[in-house]
């Protein structure tokens, strides 16, 4: 027996607080998107999306994908209180430029856009499984030089690839129907693809006009942003990076 005056020696751990390793696993190979809380959004404030594919399925730029990404876009170009205003299409990822009240919109725009897309594309290829498995990344754009940077770098992102010729619309994009060109290529430098998917009309003041202020796009102009509102002072390492992706 033990005596009143013994303590009981007691093995305290610490506990709570991360665990290293903790948390639910990104889908891909490489982490995806950060989720972190999004940043603020004013209604006059237009967003870069950003949606990437899963890693090892076919391109979305070829054959019934492309159409069927096409095809949806177009059905959700104004949907819920979001507007799809432009758009490009990539391989592994896709590009839109979108115009909301708030984030609820978005909320419920991408998701009428993003799920039944998901099952067209699993029926198309064959298979099962996710199609987008991290979330959307967007950013918002408050200035009027942003706004031209997004437009620059959303329309002109097939030959910031390398998969559109330098004097070429892509046609997996909304390029075509884009009306803030200084010169319009002729007829025949149009590659063949699929039919253009024509975006909303802008509503807000930036993607509509505000971003006229800095002129007018040159089909020659390469992106020289990775998003919307983050451009880059060196032009050539832009391009550096872009060539090498």
């Amino acid at each position: 027996m033990r005596r009143k005056d013994q303590q009981l020696a007691f093995d305290l751990r610490e506990h709570g607080g991360k665990r290293t390793g903790a948390g639910r696993k990104p889908k891909n190979a490489e982490p995806g998107m950060p989720h972190r809380q999004r940043s603020k959004k004013k209604r006059g404030e237009p967003l870069h999306i950003t949606v990437r594919l899963a890693d090892g399925l076919p391109s979305l730029r070829r054959g019934g994908a492309a159409t069927l990404v096409l095809a949806a876009l177009s059905a959700s170009s104004d949907r819920h209180g979001m507007r799809i205003v432009h758009y490009s299409i990539q391989r592994d990822h896709r590009h839109m430029l979108v115009d909301a009240d708030d984030r609820e919109c978005v909320a419920r725009g991408m998701n009428a856009l993003l799920s039944p897309l998901a099952r067209a594309l699993n029926k198309l290829w064959g298979r099962r499984g996710k199609v987008f498995p991290e979330r959307y990344h967007d950013e918002v754009i408050s200035t009027p030089t942003q706004a031209r940077n997004a437009l620059r770098y959303v329309l002109q992102n097939g030959k910031k690839h390398g998969v559109v010729p330098p004097s070429a619309f892509d046609l997996c994009s909304s390029a075509p129907v884009f009306d803030g060109w200084k010169e319009r290529p002729s007829i025949a430098s149009i590659p063949t693809a699929p039919v253009v998917a024509a975006g909303a009309p802008a509503s807000t003041w930036l993607l509509a006009t505000g971003w006229r202020r800095h002129g007018l796009l040159d089909i020659h102009e390469l992106p020289i942003a990775e998003h919307a509102g983050r451009p880059r002072a060196n032009v050539a390492e832009s391009r550096r990076r872009a060539t090498s992706r």
